[in-house]
């Protein structure tokens, strides 16, 4: 029972972590571009100066936290129907949301997050076509 609260924890925090660089990874980036400064001035503007650009910050992450976890619920319950095609199109939609006319921070960050759901597809496509060995 511990051993699988305990990898069920460690799945979570890799989820929580993986959304939280994307987040931070767009804020940055945007935030560079709108006030023309480094990235050191940019984490300062994020963490220190402003208090609502940080609740801004944790509001993007806490939207790609359960945008990420509703992919793996529809692709749990579609698991049969998914193919490689469904990678494709991801990557084609975030290709294009990329050229879409809006704000640059939700640009950088729904492509980014259209590629992670992309790669946790592919992982599990490739899981389930691997044979089962029984090695850990």
């Amino acid at each position: 029972m511990s051993k699988t609260k305990d990898h069920i924890s460690l799945y979570m925090f890799r989820n929580y972590f993986a959304t939280l660089v994307i987040a931070f990874i767009a804020m940055m980036i945007s935030l560079m571009q709108f006030y023309q400064c480094s990235i050191i001035e940019a984490m300062q503007r994020l963490f220190v100066f402003d208090l609502y650009t940080t609740l801004y910050f944790l509001l993007l992450w806490l939207l790609n936290y359960l945008i990420f976890e509703i992919s793996k619920i529809l692709y749990d319950i579609y698991q049969e129907k998914i193919s490689i095609i469904a990678c494709v199109v991801l990557f084609v939609m975030s290709i294009i949301v990329f050229f879409i006319p809006m704000l640059d921070i939700f640009q950088y960050d729904i492509c980014f997050l259209f590629l992670l759901i992309m790669m946790r597809i592919v992982k599990q496509l490739w899981k389930r076509k691997r044979p089962e060995t029984g090695l850990k």
